[in-house]
């Protein structure tokens, strides 16, 4: 998640330093910071996008898969420790996972990788 973050601000920084960058040199001050404002709301898709799949816990919040399509649902692998691993169908959006889940990712080789029950597990 840290590597996603960084991901994400350093895209946020090029976003400002090139709408800086390209201002004219006789633009004022004032000119040359709105186009820094006109990129945030790209830099938010590119997080979004960058936050598919696991998502490890962090301050309080459990883990959990965030499957960005919205006409399917697919089963991912979920590892845990100390437990054993296991199948779970999820469907579009955020999916909570176990607290001792350390990992979660799509299986296309687990019944074809799609599934039809958000829910249902297997071994």
């Amino acid at each position: 998640m840290r590597a996603r973050h960084c991901t994400a601000a350093a895209v946020t920084a090029a976003l400002a330093i090139g709408g800086l960058a390209s201002a004219p040199a006789s633009a004022s001050p004032r000119a040359a910071v709105a186009p820094v404002v006109q990129t945030f709301p790209e830099a938010s898709k590119r997080t979004y996008i960058l936050g598919c799949g696991w998502n490890e816990s962090r301050g309080g919040e459990r883990a959990y898969y965030e499957h960005c399509a919205t006409n399917t649902n697919v089963w991912i692998q979920v590892k845990r420790w100390p437990r054993s691993d296991y199948h779970r169908c999820v469907g579009p959006g955020r999916t909570n996972l176990d607290l001792d889940a350390t990992g979660a990712w799509y299986d296309s080789t687990y019944r074809g990788g799609l599934c039809s029950h958000p829910g249902d597990t297997g071994p």
